[in-house]
Order: C-alpha cells, then structure tokens, then sequence
C-alpha cells in the first residue's frame, strides 16, 4: 500500500514538473514575442491611435502574466515544489503581478468592442480624430479593475472568492456577445466598402481609408478575441474546480495554465500575422536577425510575395498598396498602364 502510494505521488510530481517545464518553454518563446509585438505596433503609423493603446496595453498584461508565470515555473524547480512555488505564500508580489495581468488582459477585448462601434459610426471623422481622450477614460478603470481582482483571488490562496467567479463568468458571457457583434461589425465594414467602390466619389479620401482599416483591424483581432474568449473559460474552469472542491486541482491548473501561456503567445502572433504592413515588418525583423547569424527563415520571394516587393528593395510608401490586403497596387511590368488609367480618371469630367 505504501509503494502504491509512494507511486502515485511521484507520477503526481512528474506529471506537474513536466507541465512547469512545458510552460516554463512556452513563456520564454512568447516573452520575446511580446516585446517584438510591442516595438512594431508603437512605431506603426498606420493603426489609430485609439486601437494602437489598446493593442500595447493587451500586450503589456500578457507580456506581464507570462513573466510571471516564467519565473513562477522557474522557482517550480529551485525549489524542488510544484505546488508551494504556485502559492501566494512563497512569492505573493509575483503572485499579485500574475493576477493583475490575467485580470487586466480579459478586460481588454472589451475595450476593443466598444472602440471598433466608434471607429464604424463615425467612420467619416473618425480617421481625423485622434485625441487621446478615450484611452485616457478607459485605461485607469480597466487597471482599477484588474488590481481589485487580483487582490481579492490572492486574499485566500486556497479558496478563491466567489466575487472573482462571478466577474470571470460575467466576462466570458459579455465577451460571447461582444464576439458577435465584432463579427458583425466586421463583416458591415467589409460591405459598405464594397459598395463604396463603385460610387468612388461619393466618399472622401479619409472615410475610404478608415473602412479599409475597419476591414484591416478585422481581420486581425477575430483570432486573438476567439483565444481570449478561451483564456476566460479556462480560468473558468480552474475557478468552479476550486469552488467544488474536486480533486486534482493541480493537475488541472497546470493544464489550463499551459494552454493560457500558450494562447498568449498565439495572440501575440495573430496581432502580427494577421496584419498585411505589422506582418511586412515582422518578416523583416527576422530576415535581418537570420543574416546575422546566416540563416535564410524565408526563400528568396517569400517577403516579395507578402508585400509585393523584393527582398531587396527599398520601402515602398502605403500609397503604392492595396489598403486592406498590403500588396502592390502597381505591377512592375505595367507602370505606364497603371498611370494612363489614373490619367484618364483624374481628366474625367465631374458631373
């Protein structure tokens, strides 16, 4: 009976080592990737600055979850306890940190919902408004929150408040509905650009430009609100199994923990794939982290096709690309007839 049990309590620990190790893997691949994902949206010009504080500040709470949850797993080993490392006791400023960037990160898409029904209703002024006010509104709140939070999960480490289920339920039902309406949103956008490119002058130069950003930003945040959608309910998850009292809550919370580092880091990514001008420069960063040490992470067009230039050219300016997509607009073999059709639009007589 005691080999038995000596037996399961070391595949017990082997099995919450290897999640600690598999995390610990995990968040030292996404922390540069946060970092990375930071310095390209602040230096971009293209994404509004209302969208850009929101995209930084997600960035920042996930940079800093997965630091803590790094050095969380880390102490897993130095101190050979996989369960003690995990409880506010050991490391309660890290602990609270963990907290504040779970909290802070699941109010965003929030945010974001509200900023892209702005973006979409004034979409013929919005282009032209770029004022801080709003971010200054909703930044200190959604911090506010998040620091509630965090300190009410780590008043009792071992039976979290019902307030943060309640909260973390009524995120994930919001977050449901606020994934419908961006989808909607969406998908209006991409219609009323459609249309508009048939009566061309019936809109301005900055309206036209906001849809193609509305259709842009679209397409960029489905999948990173779909994973933040599935970080809630593995908090979730991890909140009622605590709540119940069901056994092998480690076990659980490891799991859901791994699959929370890991759709951070997949957020961060699809924040930079899924965007055409974010993506060009992404590529560029490891074409030029590769050359140093001489590697090749992409074939010799691989970027041209991307961004419809070579390798080797110089930067193109936005007014060369297609809005929405980022690619060339002019085909290098044709330059004469791509400017003798706007020749003919601009000496068109307008009626």
């Amino acid at each position: 009976m005691s080999s038995s049990n000596s037996t399961l309590a070391f595949g017990y620990d082997f099995l919450l080592f290897t999640g600690g190790a598999t995390e610990l893997v995990i968040n030292l691949v996404g922390m540069p990737l946060s970092l990375v994902n930071l310095w390209l949206v602040s230096r971009t010009s293209v994404i509004h600055p209302n969208m850009k504080f929101i995209l930084i500040f997600q960035s920042c709470f996930i940079l800093t979850r997965g630091s803590c949850r790094f050095l969380i797993c880390l102490f897993k080993f130095l101190l050979w306890d996989p369960i003690g490392a995990e409880r506010t006791s050991y490391l309660p400023a890290i602990r609270l940190a963990y907290y504040i960037g779970i909290y802070g990160r699941n109010f965003v898409p929030h945010i974001l919902i509200v900023e892209r029904v702005l973006a979409t209703l004034t979409v013929k002024s919005y282009e032209r408004n770029r004022r801080c006010l709003f971010s200054l509104l909703w930044s200190p709140m959604a911090a506010t929150l998040a620091v509630f939070n965090a300190l009410s999960a780590i008043r009792d480490d071992e039976q979290m408040p019902l307030t943060n289920l309640i909260t973390t339920i009524a995120q994930f039902v919001i977050g449901t509905a606020e994934f419908a309406v961006f989808a909607l949103l969406w998908r209006y956008n991409t219609k009323i650009y459609q249309k508009m490119l048939q009566k061309a002058e019936a809109h301005c130069l900055s309206e036209r430009y906001q849809l193609s950003e509305n259709i842009r930003i679209g397409r960029q945040l489905m999948p990173p609100l779909l994973l933040n959608l599935a970080n809630i309910l593995l908090g979730m998850i991890i909140l009622v199994w605590n709540c119940v009292n069901l056994p092998y809550y480690w076990i659980m919370f490891m799991f859901c923990s791994n699959f929370n580092s890991f759709f951070g880091l997949l957020i961060e990514l699809f924040i930079i794939t899924c965007h055409p001008f974010l993506k060009r420069d992404f590529c560029r960063i490891l074409q030029n982290f590769g050359n140093l040490f001489g590697l090749h992470f992409f074939g010799n067009r691989r970027v041209g096709e991307e961004t419809g230039e070579p390798n080797n050219s110089a930067v193109v300016g936005l007014a060369q690309r297609d809005l929405i997509s980022g690619r060339m607009l002019i085909e290098r073999s044709k330059p004469d007839d791509h400017f003798a059709i706007l020749r003919n639009a601009w000496e068109r007589p307008y009626n």
